[in-house]
């Protein structure tokens, strides 16, 4: 019985022990008030930081998307829009390519041009991506701070899954471009200049116009490649270095540097208002503005033109390329004549035999002849406002019977009566 009353006991007095408040809390009141003091205001510090640092974060991270445009040149370019199935044949500019979107390109000859950020909603685009046939390009990324204080570029990540591109990027005046470009083989970084990237089953090529790349592969030493060069990588490797490019035979034929070390402009307009020739940046790249506005009916011309003196017996290929955009000629066709075209690029040449003086050429036009004894020789018709891109037949094999020893000099010009016109990223590529 006592053993009972005793445990009960001391179990009642071990639950007033165990429910009662501490001694010294309740003896100290004071302690607690600091203690809850310097809790809060540790608090307040900790906010007093990070709510700052969070804001500086995400005014210079938080981004925006943007869109691109689609400039269909020629052939069937098709558009899957994020999370589609099935596509759009585009045919005309659409100017709602969002992230996501995937840009086919069909069998046939075919071109178009996906033009990049714009700066401030305005028309001019930062960059551009010229896609051929048979390419399949991704864009999973395009973006823009959200705040202008934001000292972050502008970011566009690309994924060329197949096929050839070029790409075109320049900086803008708020903040740079950055391009990515994604292949089954790597990365390719892309500061700013111009590109040309082939990407096949195993291996992605690409040669640097002007600018640099750094190719980036998982466990790999990175690979700078600058200006007139070329590299590649494939699925297991890159490059141990950069290679030298087809040798080119033009110098400047980017317009990025002096005019007054590569081309030499001229004028033909007798007593009437002569064409121009300017050169400016247009959809992320440099190019010469050949234009005339003045009297109808008279013809003038005005274009550039080049020195090259550069023997190419050593070559058996040779090869001229440049991009074009038509955008007026008030001259139908190229005249009656067959020489007066809106853009006509013109090679002077000696041959193996020491023929000198020999000429060989190829215009482009949009306005069909209204005189149907107007032929066309030596152009061809491309539609107006977009770039085209042009590439020659093997001029070795096209010009056998007078094959050429020696590119004597080249000029671009315009010719006609009124008209608008550019060119850009000319090459006369030996191998």
């Amino acid at each position: 019985m006592s053993t009972e009353v005793t445990n009960v006991s001391s179990s009642l007095r071990g639950d007033a022990v165990w429910n009662s408040p501490p001694v010294k809390v309740r003896e100290n009141p004071e302690r607690l008030a600091w203690v809850v003091l310097i809790a809060c205001f540790g608090v307040f510090m900790v906010l007093l930081i990070t709510v700052p640092l969070t804001m500086r974060y995400f005014v210079q991270h938080a981004t925006s998307p943007q869109s691109a445009t689609l400039d269909p040149t020629q052939g069937t370019v098709l558009l899957y829009q994020p999370g589609a199935t099935e596509p759009i044949a585009i045919t005309e500019l659409r100017k709602d390519v969002v992230e996501g979107s995937t840009i086919v390109a069909g069998d046939g000859p075919t071109q178009a041009t996906l033009r990049l950020i714009s700066e401030n909603a305005a028309d001019e685009a930062l960059g551009s991506v010229q896609i051929y046939t048979g390419s399949r390009l991704q864009i999973p990324r395009m973006r823009s701070p959200m705040f202008e204080l934001s000292s972050e570029p502008y970011q566009v990540q690309l994924k060329l899954e197949q096929g050839q591109a070029r790409v075109f990027t320049n900086s803008g005046r708020q903040r740079p471009l950055s391009v990515e470009i994604v292949t089954p083989h790597g990365s390719i970084m892309l500061d700013t200049g111009s590109f040309q990237i082939a990407v096949t089953e195993n291996q992605t090529d690409i040669t640097v116009s002007s600018g640099s790349a750094t190719l980036v592969k998982a466990d790999q030493p990175k690979l700078a490649v600058t200006e007139g060069l070329r590299a590649w990588m494939t699925a297991d490797t890159i490059a141990n270095a950069p290679a030298p490019a087809a040798q080119n035979l033009l110098r400047n034929g980017n317009f990025s540097e002096s005019m007054r070390d590569s081309w030499e402009s001229y004028v033909i307009a007798q007593n009437v208002t002569p064409g121009k020739v300017n050169i400016m940046e247009r959809d992320g790249r440099r190019v010469a503005y050949f234009v005339r506005q003045g009297e109808d009916n008279v013809p003038t011309e005005v274009g550039i033109r080049q020195a090259i003196n550069r023997d190419v017996n050593v070559y058996d290929k040779l090869y001229l390329q440049l991009d074009t955009k038509l955008l007026f000629q008030s001259l139908p066709g190229a005249g009656y004549l067959s020489s007066e075209y809106p853009l006509r690029v013109e090679i002077t040449y000696t041959d193996i035999y020491g023929k000198s003086g020999l000429t060989w050429g190829h215009g482009f036009y949009f306005r069909d002849p209204e005189n149907e004894n107007w032929q066309i020789v030596g152009g061809e018709k491309i539609s107006p406002f977009n770039w085209y891109t042009y590439r020659s037949p093997n001029l070795m094999e096209l010009l056998k019977d007078t094959r050429p020893a020696r590119i004597d000099s080249i000029r671009i010009y315009a010719s006609g009566w009124n008209y608008q016109s550019m060119v850009s990223e000319a090459y006369l590529v030996a191998e």
